[in-house]
């Protein structure tokens, strides 16, 4: 079998089992809700200082629940929206419920400045020609005319009314529910597109294999 043929069967069958978990771990995220609601009835029932630390548990609770949708977001997109997303709920929850002095407050925000600065800066640049060649391997910048790659490079690309690569891989991706990400793949029963290149959900360059 193809290594490329092989690697979109397998991430087909990862994606199936982390929408399988996905699906579980929301329900499990519903049977928790009625939890929330018991809060409220102790905490109205307890005395002030008593309340005050029942609060504090009532919103670790619904934080942890919000992370636990923020996660299963994470599951199904794998975007660099969502890990960021993620990533700052985990640190807000422990700013909010765990630390008590101000070193640890300054280390959640030295921490939520750190992820901002790698995901702005910590970016592969686009491409900056429409063919590189990569190992041997032909990568295309998503914005090269798909009538141009079958005349120069013997491809049979339907293009299905699209004018460039990049328009018909988005379209594939959409039609499969897939996100775009670096290393996705995605066929269209005669071809492989394998995304090389993705910047802030944008795809910038692609990689055309035989099925």
């Amino acid at each position: 079998m193809d290594k490329r043929n092989f690697l979109l069967k397998l991430n087909k069958v990862v994606l199936l089992f982390e929408v399988l978990i996905s699906l579980l771990l929301l329900l499990g995220i519903v049977f928790s809700i009625p939890d929330i609601f018991k809060y409220y009835v102790v905490i109205l029932k307890s005395d002030v200082t008593l309340s005050l630390e029942l609060f504090k548990q009532f919103l670790s609770h619904v934080l942890l629940l919000v992370i636990a949708m923020e996660f299963v977001l994470l599951m199904v997109a794998h975007t660099d929206t969502t890990i960021t997303h993620l990533i700052m709920l985990v640190i807000a929850r422990k700013m909010l419920i765990v630390s008590e002095n101000m070193p640890d407050l300054l280390i959640g925000v030295i921490a939520i400045a750190i992820l901002f600065i790698v995901r702005k800066y910590l970016v592969q640049g686009s491409a900056t020609s429409d063919v590189i060649f990569d190992g041997g391997i032909k990568v295309f910048s998503a914005s090269m005319p798909i009538s141009e790659i079958n005349k120069q490079y013997n491809f049979n690309i339907d293009t299905r009314g699209f004018e460039t690569l990049g328009g018909l891989v988005s379209k594939l991706f959409e039609e499969k529910s897939q996100e775009l990400e670096l290393g996705g793949l995605v066929d269209d029963g005669i071809y492989i597109y394998e995304l090389q290149k993705v910047s802030n959900g944008v795809i910038d360059t692609i990689s055309i294999h035989h099925v």
